[in-house]
Order: structure tokens, then sequence, then C-alpha cells
């Protein structure tokens, strides 16, 4: 009998990321109860005829996604974020991951910067500099790895020494643009690479403005530096009203068209305008740890290798972060039941 997260990963193959009728289903009738459903044909006629052919092709995804040191997640694991839930029926049924970074982690202080593709010079200075100054707050940048805008922020979050984290419109395994594959190294070092979209999947216009919605989500407040009329960055911002997220409008030049669309959202009130970037990072409270989320981070990639003392995980995370910083991480994860101490060290639960 398949497991759940075989199941749910197998909904994921069939590329139908955010339909709202088969998380309602799941939520009803639970995930057993409702692919039994859409097979014997209630429900979803696209499901019934595809998912048999998805759940016989879930062992070689996971075997491919071992190999690339990923890993699937779904609600219930301790590193799904709980903030996906403010999606309702529209919340992903599982999602794909690389990286050393920890999702919930990482999005307990999450920026969304999101732009134009075709940005402009001031665009991705300005976006490279938030993101920049936001590591310097121990705030991790959430954006998508496209051309432009996205990619001025993940490596402006880079530059700073923070985590980043790009949320991919096809396979985790797929460099999309092509381009950016060194990026999507780089990012996975730290931070994290993540989908809802099966290995090996094709990026398709609807699953960009479906991903969106990701973004917005597992973000505190949403940055759109620039957009135009039709841009679909507005989406993210759109998303994010909706779900009671701060979102913010960079103003640019009146002639410029990358800004016409952040412009309308100004005027209408529903972007808040900023003028320098301490009226977004100042809505994230200093944190009692101030490199907390990073070291954490980097103490758990650590215990995931092998169990090992403060001493050694300081001595790998020199010019980051100091022993005390580490063992403030480690009594937390004892206390909270993530971690033990033994003779050999400090072993992940």
């Amino acid at each position: 009998m398949s497991s759940e997260r075989e199941i749910r990963a197998a909904i994921t193959m069939l590329g139908d990321a955010g339909n709202e009728r088969i998380g309602t289903d799941i939520a009803e009738f639970g995930i057993e109860e409702a692919v039994a459903r859409w097979k014997s044909g209630i429900g979803p006629k696209e499901i019934a005829t595809r998912f048999p052919r998805a759940l016989n092709g879930v062992g070689k995804q996971f075997d491919r996604l071992n190999s690339l040191g990923g890993r699937f997640l779904i609600p219930g694991d301790r590193e799904w974020p709980q903030q996906l839930g403010d999606l309702d029926y529209g919340a992903p049924v599982g999602l794909w991951l690389r990286g050393a970074g920890d999702l919930s982690n990482l999005s307990n202080r999450m920026m969304a910067i999101v732009g134009a593709r075709a940005a402009t010079s001031y665009g991705e200075r300005i976006a490279s500099e938030l993101a920049a100054q936001a590591a310097g707050s121990h705030i991790t940048t959430i954006s998508g790895a496209a051309y432009g805008i996205d990619a001025a922020a993940h490596r402006g979050s880079l530059a700073g020494g923070g985590a980043t984290v790009a949320v991919l419109a096809c396979g985790i395994d797929v460099a999309y643009p092509a381009a950016h594959s060194g990026l999507l190294e780089r990012i996975a070092e730290l931070g994290l690479v993540l989908s809802e979209a099966a290995l090996g999947a094709s990026p398709h216009k609807r699953h960009f403005l479906v991903r969106n919605r990701l973004i917005a989500a597992l973000s505190s407040s949403t940055v759109v530096v620039e957009a135009a009329l039709r841009s679909g960055s507005l989406s993210t911002g759109n998303w994010a009203t909706s779900l009671g997220r701060d979102v913010w409008g960079v103003p640019g030049p009146m002639s410029s068209a990358s800004s016409a669309g952040v412009h309308v959202g100004i005027q209408e009130g529903s972007f808040r305008i900023m003028t320098d970037y301490n009226d977004v990072l100042k809505c994230y409270p200093n944190e009692h740890f101030p490199s907390l989320g990073l070291v954490e981070d980097i103490v758990i990639v650590a215990l995931r290798e092998a169990p090992m003392n403060a001493e050694r995980i300081a001595l790998r995370a020199a010019g980051i972060c100091s022993q005390t910083d580490i063992q403030a991480v480690l009594t937390l994860l004892e206390v909270t039941n993530r971690a033990v101490h033994d003779v050999n060290g400090w072993t992940l639960i």
C-alpha cells in the first residue's frame, strides 16, 4: 500500500499545482479516500486517468531526489511552514527541496523581493541592496530566480552573507533559466531551491503564476521593485494582499514603463510606498539571538552529516558565528526535543 508521502508526490507529478478541487477533496475526505474517489470516477477526471501511472513512477522520482541530496516535504513534517495553511484549499500537497537551509526556520523571517525580468539598472540596484541589508538583519530573501529583479535579489542576499530561497516553476533539478545554473547552486549552499513541481518538470506559463502564491505565503512581506502594467510580478503582490501580508512598492521615474504597475498599486493603496530600505526592515522585530536563524541552519546541516560537538561545529562555521551562538542553538534543539547529547556529541532526533 502506498504511503501518504508517495501519494502526495504522485499528485505533484500531474502538473496541476494549486488545484483547489484537489485540495478540497483532501481536506474533506483525507488523502487515501480522496484518491479512491478519484479512481472510481468521482472528482477531477484528469486524476483518475493519470494518477495510477504517476504513482508507479514515484520510486524513480525518489531515487533521483536522493541522488540530488534533496527531500520531499508534506504537511506534518517538522520543516513544513505553517503559514502555507493560509492558502487554504490551494495549499501545496507537497514540496520538492534541495539545499542546506531549513524551510521552517528560514520562513520565520522572510521577505519576498520580486519584479520585472526586463529590469532597469536602478531596479536591480534597489533589489540587490535591499536583499543585502535584509541579510545583515538575518532576514531571508525569497524570489523566483528569474532574470532581472529576482536574480538581483538572490545575488544581493548572497553577497550580504545571508540565506536566500528560490521558488521555481519547474523541477528543482531543472536550471531555468539555464544561465542561472550557477546561481541556483550557490543559493542551495546555505538556502534552498524548492518547487511543488516534480523532478524533471518543464516550466509553463501557468506554473509561474501559480508559484507566486507560494512566494507570497511564505514571506511576511512582499516588495515589488519594478513591474509593468501587465507584469506577472503583480500577481505576487495580489496574493500577498489577499493573504493579509504587507506589500511594498518601490517608486520609479514617472516615465518608466517598468514601474507603471507599481505606481498604480501605490496610487490605489494596495501597495505601501517604500521610500527607504528601513521602511520594510523595521517591520521585522529584532531577535534576542541576532544570528539564530542562520546559526540554526549551520548546526542542522552539520548534524545531518554526523554527530559532533559544539567545538567542531564552530570550526566549520569560523568567521560566520561564535561557539556561544552555536551552543545556544544546540540548547534550543535539546529543549524542543530535536537533538540529544551523548558521548559522541550532538545528534538530531
